[in-house]
């Protein structure tokens, strides 16, 4: 008998394979939905295209990060999103680099990984005493999610991504929503806005909230600024003018309040960072270019903006900001119950919606399962003060490596990417802060900075090696 011309052929590995791929492959032909004939064969093409760059496809899941509404494949498989399968792509390909190369086990290296391990471990252990187990492993399973995608970062991106196409790519996609969210507001299209109240509209842009608008707006700010300040190219800093617009335009339409609030402190501390290495000529630019577009905001600005920021000092008679304060009673209450672990991670909704609280804020077609809007507060009622010491710790390590990074790079004699290390640290530290606002345990932007912290001091470190041979 002759032998098969095929490599591999004779494995019975690869039998199984090919038979695999054929029922995938036919047996969508006998469904409501033969299209999905063809999903295995673009599986394959997407794994074998990963397999040769898998950078790309960790591009594609961080551009994706601001779509939250358009992320679903749709037909028959609706809850499944399209970043999943990038992930588990990934996922596999990681498997079998890990299988072949014992250079990518050294890339997996982080002193991050001990805090995750601490969180998981602390998280673990308060589910098992949680009344609510099902939510409970659901959150512990997202943990596992967070470090694999944490994981991905550490592998697949390089100092030269960090450099150039990361920013580029948060940017564009944080950009693009914010185009999408003022012609949501100003053309009235429904995908792009919400309607709060009678002739009150907020505009989502591509996520499913204003508030997660404004948080992705925050998180891109730094970037942009960066290329405005330290754009090497006259076309750069035009681009980044235009992006600057674009996005505080988008955080208006969104009329957040905390959004606006921690912008200003944002764009305040930004503006100081900037200012030390322009000389006074460009200074006087600054100024009469930043007095010049405060007269513009005035003029366009809605009044509605203001008077809806107005409200952030009226507790006693803004529903929002009450509702608010019944969280803080909620969690002090639930705190004092369980302070060492926790009532089980992602549970604060489950106690809210019990709560006398929840029937006083009662909202048609509104669930009484509310999030804390405090991301901290979740991780303190859900695993307890060991497991928020573990969060912190996991943050503020990040924030060490990335504020290293750029001594390293400034003790070099490297001031540009020196620059660059400090606007991701700004973009990161002033998510943080937002984040105190807004319920995200696993953001993925957050997520992205602690594997890129790690990345930035790997970065530096090496640098500093050259640079003393």
């Amino acid at each position: 008998m002759r032998r098969s011309s095929i490599p591999g052929a004779t494995n019975p590995l690869w039998g199984a394979f090919v038979a695999l791929m054929m029922v995938a492959t036919l047996l969508p032909l006998w469904t409501p939905w033969p299209a999905l004939a063809l999903l295995p064969g673009v599986a394959l093409g997407i794994l074998m295209m990963l397999g040769r760059s898998p950078s790309w496809g960790l591009y594609a899941i961080v551009f994706l990060i601001p779509f939250g509404n358009f992320r679903q494949l749709g037909g028959p498989l609706p809850e499944i999103k399209i970043h999943w399968v990038l992930a588990l792509v990934l996922l596999v390909v990681l498997a079998l680099r890990l299988l072949r190369e014992q250079q990518a086990v050294g890339l997996l290296r982080s002193n991050l990984w001990p805090w995750w391990g601490l969180f998981l471990a602390v998280s673990l252990f308060s589910t098992l005493w949680s009344a609510y187990p099902l939510e409970a492993g659901q959150q512990v399973l997202l943990t596992l999610v967070a470090m694999a995608f944490f994981a991905l970062v550490l592998v697949f991106l390089d100092a030269h991504a960090l450099v150039r196409q990361l920013p580029v790519v948060i940017v564009v996609s944080v950009s693009l929503g914010s185009m999408f969210a003022l012609i949501g507001y100003l053309f009235g299209v429904s995908w792009f806005a919400v309607e709060v109240g009678d002739d009150f509209t907020r505009s989502t842009g591509v996520t499913s909230d204003p508030n997660n608008l404004a948080m992705l707006i925050i998180f891109v700010l730094p970037f942009v600024v960066f290329w405005l300040a330290h754009g090497r190219r006259p076309l750069v800093r035009l681009a980044a003018l235009v992006l600057l617009a674009i996005n505080l335009g988008a955080m208006v339409v969104s009329f957040s309040r905390s959004g606006g609030l921690v912008t200003a402190l944002l764009l305040a501390t930004l503006l100081v960072v900037n200012a030390r290495g322009l000389r006074p000529r460009h200074l006087g630019l600054l100024f009469a270019g930043g007095a010049m577009a405060l007269l513009v905001a005035l003029l366009l600005v809605p009044q509605g903006y203001w008077e809806r920021q107005a409200t952030l000092t009226a507790s006693d008679t803004d529903r929002s900001i009450n509702r608010r304060a019944s969280y803080l009673v909620v969690a002090g209450d639930a705190f004092e119950e369980r302070p060492l672990i926790g009532h089980g991670p992602g549970t604060f909704r489950e106690l809210y919606a019990k709560t006398d609280w929840a029937q006083r804020f009662d909202r048609e077609g509104a669930t009484n399962r509310r999030f804390a809007h405090n991301t901290y507060l979740e991780v303190v009622v859900g695993t307890g003060v060991l497991g928020l010491i573990c969060f912190l710790g996991l943050l503020a390590l990040a924030a060490r490596n990335l504020w290293l990074a750029r001594r390293l790079l400034l003790a070099r004699g490297d001031p540009y990417h020196a620059a660059q290390v400090l606007h991701y640290l700004l973009a990161f530290l002033f998510l943080l802060l937002y984040m105190a606002m807004f319920s995200d345990v696993f953001q993925k932007y957050m997520l992205l900075s602690l594997g890129v912290s790690q990345l930035w001091l790997r970065f530096a470190l090496s640098a500093s090696v050259e640079g003393r041979d």
